[in-house]
């Protein structure tokens, strides 16, 4: 009766999701109707230029998200009708476009202090933090104050907060820093259990991309060089931290048993605790707070402090993505996992990256191009193809020059090895040269529930289905693959690198590496910021020309060469199958009685179902992350 019963629900559901979808598809027809002329109308008004007159008091840095390399493109629209129904959405601040305000505003008389409001923002890997810390420490130097507050900090916000004149916190709040930690789930008895064969073939003894699959637990291996990297990560935050407070890095994070026993005597009191450490300079309710900035740069005419939100000033200044003279460098992102074709709303496309690449070429205004990295990898060929239009670009006489984000690894240190220069940060993740595939197949699994997969081929070499087994011959065939892709990964980094193979191959084996790291092992050529690899550019631009033929640097300009194949139905379509996605993955989760926390389970096995390889090669680190990024 009971299975009658649930057999009867299953089929209601199905019914009701039939129904639920013919009725939002009509809907969606008078919606995209609406949304068309909707988003026109908010494009018309972003695209006016915001005047702002007098005294500005100070520029509010009141972030609600998280910093990456790239503007956020997605709908207007729909992130308010989302905000409307009692979404909170976390926004995507370019870096570069916080960089470029705040060193707009140091030089703006109009503007006469900073603030920080960092209740909400959510971090962001620890090279761009470090360059928006260096702007800040830029905007003093004009003698202009900061000031930071938070209720609570956590480690990103404390460590931008580090770089204010003073740092104020709630009377109840506390400060956390605690580390950093990489955990990583494994499936190997998952899938023995189903009688999965996972069929994984790879070059490295550091891989770890694969391990989850192969194993139940971190190899030896993988845990030393991700024990190495993350205490070297971590020191270089202490470091800056107690330099920028002028304070023992032994007061920014004391051991545990030190934290606990100092803890104690102060009966548990963090704030007090966080006030002895000298980590902040005063705590403060809000009202008192807004007292003080008032004090210090007037009151508006809603009797609240003086200030200019960040994204009204933004507004205020020209457009930073475009050159105005006719000799410039092109600044290319790669931001993302790599895959074959165009870019979609979570990866970057080769294709994509190759036809912005292949403007620089064309266009005779661009002497050089700055690739910006911040990818863990991915498609193999996609990656090729996007250093093969590097090599065409230093093949016409434009140099390339590499600035590494917060990773640069597998493919992304692909597509950057062959570049003329490569400027990293000392915290890029970089590294992972290895190449791997991995093929499952259900033989066993289907065996299990009764089925039985059959049927002819004309070769061992052809792969029949995920059904049937892999040929040994197959099998072979492709570990060779593998092993030539590695060669070839070793040969193009020893020409980039000007290194032997086997010293690449002893710093390659998949290991990850820091950037500072990568200096020493000639992976990198310098540690530095964008501005190091758009100098850098110039430089090398020159280099190429005679002595009469020189162009002084202040003739160049910087030209952002972005996609601008982003028309407003292909943005909704966009959108729309990743709302699609979501919303197919929560009725499932929900028809079948799981949590919707499930998939934080099921999300790192999906890791390689969006990857599409034409040969199923790939270059790819495991996408490492820290608590500096808080909205992973």
């Amino acid at each position: 009766m009971n299975v009658i019963l649930s057999c009867i629900k299953f089929a209601w559901r199905i019914l009701n999701f039939i129904r639920d979808l013919v009725m939002n598809l009509v809907f969606l027809v008078f919606v995209l109707v609406l949304l068309s002329v909707a988003t026109l109308m908010i494009g018309t008004d972003k695209s006016e230029k915001t005047v702002l007159r007098g005294d500005q008091g100070a520029l509010l840095l009141n972030l609600d998200g998280y910093l990456a390399d790239n503007r956020d493109e997605k709908n207007d629209f729909k992130t308010l009708l989302k905000e409307l129904d009692g979404q909170n959405i976390p926004q995507q601040y370019s870096t570069f476009d916080l960089v470029y305000a705040i060193d707009s505003a140091a030089q703006d008389d109009n503007i006469r202090g900073l603030v920080l409001d960092l209740n909400f923002f959510q971090g962001g890997d620890l090279p761009a933090l470090e360059y928006v810390g260096e702007a800040i420490e830029n905007f003093k130097e004009s003698g202009k104050q900061v000031i930071a507050y938070a209720d609570n900090y956590n480690q990103a916000q404390y460590f931008l907060a580090s770089y204010a004149d003073e740092i104020y916190m709630n009377p109840t709040g506390s400060v956390s820093i605690d580390g950093l930690a990489q955990e990583t789930l494994y499936f190997k008895d998952m899938l023995d259990k189903l009688e999965v064969n996972p069929h994984v073939f790879r070059v490295g003894t550091y891989k770890s991309a694969v391990e989850p699959y192969l194993r139940n637990e971190m190899s030896d291996e993988a845990k030393a060089n991700l024990q190495r990297w993350l205490n070297t990560m971590w020191n270089h935050y202490k470091q800056r931290v107690a330099e920028n407070r002028d304070i023992q890095q032994s007061a920014v994070a004391p051991d545990a048993h030190t934290f606990l026993t100092e803890l104690k005597a102060l009966k548990g009191d963090t704030a007090a605790y966080v006030k002895q450490r000298k980590l902040v300079t005063g705590a403060i309710d809000r009202l008192n707070l807004d007292k003080k900035l008032t004090a210090l740069f007037g009151e508006d005419k809603d009797h609240q402090p003086k200030m200019v939100d960040y994204e009204r000033y933004l507004a205020s200044l020209p457009d930073r993505m475009h050159g105005e003279t006719d000799n410039q460098i092109a600044v290319v992102n790669v931001e993302g996992a790599i895959i074959d074709g165009d870019s979609d709303e979570e990866n970057v496309g080769g294709d994509t990256v190759a036809k912005l690449l292949r403007q620089a070429y064309d266009d005779d205004k661009v002497k050089g191009v700055v690739l910006r990295v911040n990818s863990p990898g991915g498609s193999a060929f996609a990656s090729e193809i996007i250093r093969q239009e590097v090599a065409h670009l230093q093949n016409a006489g434009k140099p390339v020059v590499v600035s590494m984000g917060g990773m640069a690894a597998s493919g992304g240190y692909w597509i950057s090895s062959t570049a003329d220069y490569i400027v990293a940060d000392k915290n890029t993740i970089t590294g992972s040269i290895g190449i791997f595939a991995m093929l499952p197949t259900f033989e066993n699994t289907i065996k299990k529930m009764g089925i039985t997969a059959d049927g002819v081929k004309t070769s061992d070499l052809r792969f029949s289905s995920l059904f049937s087994p892999l040929s040994p011959t197959l099998n072979d065939v492709i570990q060779l693959e593998i092993e030539h892709g590695y060669d070839q990964f070793l040969t193009k980094v020893s020409e980039g690198r000007h290194l032997t193979k086997a010293q690449v191959d002893n710093i390659a084996q998949g290991q990850v590496w820091l950037g500072s790291e990568a200096l020493e092992h000639k992976l990198v050529d310098e540690l530095g910021t964008l501005d190091t690899a758009i100098g850098k550019t110039i430089e090398l631009v020159n280099e190429k020309r005679a002595e009469k033929d020189k162009l002084d640097e202040a003739s160049f300009s910087v030209e952002w060469i972005v996609d601008e194949d982003s028309s407003l139905l292909k943005k909704m379509l966009r959108d729309f199958k990743g709302d699609a996605k979501t919303w197919a993955q929560g009725f499932v989760l929900e028809s079948v009685g799981l949590p919707k926390a499930f998939t934080q389970l099921t999300k790192p096995l999906g890791t390689l179902t969006r990857f599409n390889d034409p040969k199923g090669q790939y270059l790819y680190c495991l996408q490492l992350i820290t608590n500096f990024h808080l909205s992973s």
